[in-house]
């Protein structure tokens, strides 16, 4: 146990001068501070102008007893903190319950021992240092948090700004999408951008993860398979640019962002669509498939590809066509994985047969009833995890013409 007594002061509460006196002596031989007090008044005006570390308060006192010294010290907030041990020849259960009821953490019979006196007092300065210690660690815990929570705003404000502000106006490609991230910040992102006149590009990322890395992490991958960077399209001799094929993206990223530099990975689903020919190329890095339903109802899952990106490896690509009325939805593993109050999985199968039975629906409704369908599997609750669902349709000829 930790030494309390080299900086402890006492303070005595008792109209007897012999006890006060026998108390002292005790007190001085372990080493404290004493002050002394002939009355409850006395005493209330000592402790609050000393603020002593420990009271020790008889009750049968003239002019103010302990009882009423003990309810105006706990009225006091900076005196509410001093441990209060009642020194009383009372031993009826009445008068004990009404101290502790009253705020006093100890109830000593007189005559008390030098030993058990010394004793109690040192647990109870332990005790009390122990508390004010974990109640300052709390409030700098607090502060702490506020700071960090101010900074997830900031983070999660950055990433928000990131996501698309506006769907590339295409004439024969409909785009619908959800974003919901599990905590401030995560790891999710997606975009949808026009590469040229005739490619349009989606990706969807999952970095490992959540919180400041992995947001970072997304943000960095992100802004490096913008229109912007150099990873989507590259500058030939003649001065045009031509569009990156998907694997060659994806290799790309694998090299920006290894595993061993970030100590994070990125599951990916990249796909580049030739709005003149209506067809599609695809690497799935790790992530889950995208799935393509045909407007007949025959769904594809597009599972070409290869690890995620960070691990190194090798990726193949897939080729597609997208027919009038077709639609390619994209998701990440925090719709499978959502969880009902049963610890049971949403599932691959369960979003399979959402995505298949709302073909009907305008895409923007397609989207919303399967999230719908989602939440109301685990009644509204957050995910563990982020969740994004993306969604791309390609328009019948009489809603509009033309390409990109």
């Amino acid at each position: 146990m930790a030494d309390t007594t080299d900086t402890s002061t006492v303070l005595i509460i008792d109209d007897s001068e012999a006890i006060r006196m026998l108390i002292t002596v005790y007190l001085r031989s372990g080493g404290y501070k004493v002050l002394e007090a002939p009355n409850g008044q006395i005493g209330l005006t000592l402790a609050t102008e000393k603020k002593p570390d420990i009271i020790i308060l008889d009750i049968a006192m003239p002019v103010m007893d302990g009882f009423s010294v003990c309810a105006r010290l706990q009225q006091d907030e900076n005196m509410r903190r001093i441990p209060i041990l009642m020194l009383s020849a009372l031993s009826d259960t009445e008068s004990k319950m009404r101290a502790f009821e009253l705020g006093a953490v100890d109830y000593i019979l007189k005559p008390v021992s030098k030993g058990e006196l010394l004793a109690r007092i040192q647990t109870h300065l332990t005790i009390n240092r122990l508390t004010t210690s974990l109640q300052q660690a709390n409030k700098e815990l607090l502060i702490h948090q506020k700071k960090l929570l101010e900074g997830l705003h900031a983070a999660a404000n950055l990433q928000k700004n990131l996501l698309p502000r506006r769907i590339p106006d295409c004439k024969t490609l409909s785009f619908a999408s959800y974003f919901k991230p599990c905590q401030e910040i995560g790891g999710d992102i997606y975009n949808i951008q026009r590469l040229d006149n005739e490619h349009v590009a989606l990706h969807i990322i999952d970095v490992s993860g959540h919180g400041f890395s992995a947001a970072m992490m997304t943000a960095l991958a992100s802004q490096a398979l913008s229109y912007s960077g150099t990873l989507v399209t590259s500058l030939a001799i003649d001065g045009k640019r031509t569009v990156t094929p998907p694997v060659t993206v994806i290799e790309a990223l694998d090299k920006e962002f290894p595993l061993k530099r970030f100590n994070l990975y990125m599951t990916l689903f990249y796909i580049l669509i030739n709005t003149k020919t209506n067809t599609y190329r695809y690497c799935c890095a790790g992530h889950p498939p995208a799935v393509h339903i045909q407007a007949d109802g025959t769904m594809h899952t597009l599972k070409l590809g290869g690890p995620p990106a960070g691990m190194g490896g090798e990726w193949e690509e897939g080729r597609g066509k997208l027919n009038e009325g077709d639609r390619v939805f994209f998701y990440t593993d925090g719709l499978t994985e959502y969880r009902n109050e049963n610890g049971e999985f949403y599932s691959s199968k369960r979003l399979l047969e959402s995505m298949k039975n709302t073909t009907e629906l305008p895409l923007q409704a397609a989207v919303q009833n399967i999230i719908g369908e989602i939440k109301q599997f685990g009644k509204q609750a957050d995910g563990d995890d982020d969740m994004t669902f993306l969604a791309m349709e390609r328009n019948r000829t009489n809603d509009k013409t033309g390409s990109c």
